[in-house]
């Protein structure tokens, strides 16, 4: 096994990064990072709505085959109708409890 001492060709010190490279490196670092990000982004600009183009395509597509083997539903809901023309009505008397009044058995 290989053993490597840092220490020992530091001469038993750390080293120091001047403060200058230090500044370089975060410059860079951040530069980068902007860079990234501006990648990310014009990538998502340009990918966000040729996907949803696509899946709405493909929506349209995969609902024309549906209807062609007679899956064709208009909706995901069936259409409801009312019964006979005739209405419910529900009726109800209400009043107002008071606080101070005794429940009633």
């Amino acid at each position: 096994m290989v053993r490597v001492n840092f220490q020992e060709q530091l001469n038993g010190r750390a080293a120091r990064m001047p403060r200058w490279a230090a500044w370089l490196a975060m410059a860079a670092s951040l530069a980068v990072g902007v860079v990234l990000f501006l990648v990310a982004a014009s990538l998502a600009l340009i990918l966000i709505p040729v996907v949803a183009i696509v899946g709405t395509i493909a929506v349209w597509r995969l609902r024309a085959r549906m209807k062609a083997a007679g899956f064709g539903q208009p909706g995901p809901f069936p259409p409801q109708g009312r019964q006979g023309g005739r209405d419910e009505i529900i009726d109800a008397e209400y009043r107002i409890i008071e606080r101070d009044e005794a429940p009633r058995p």
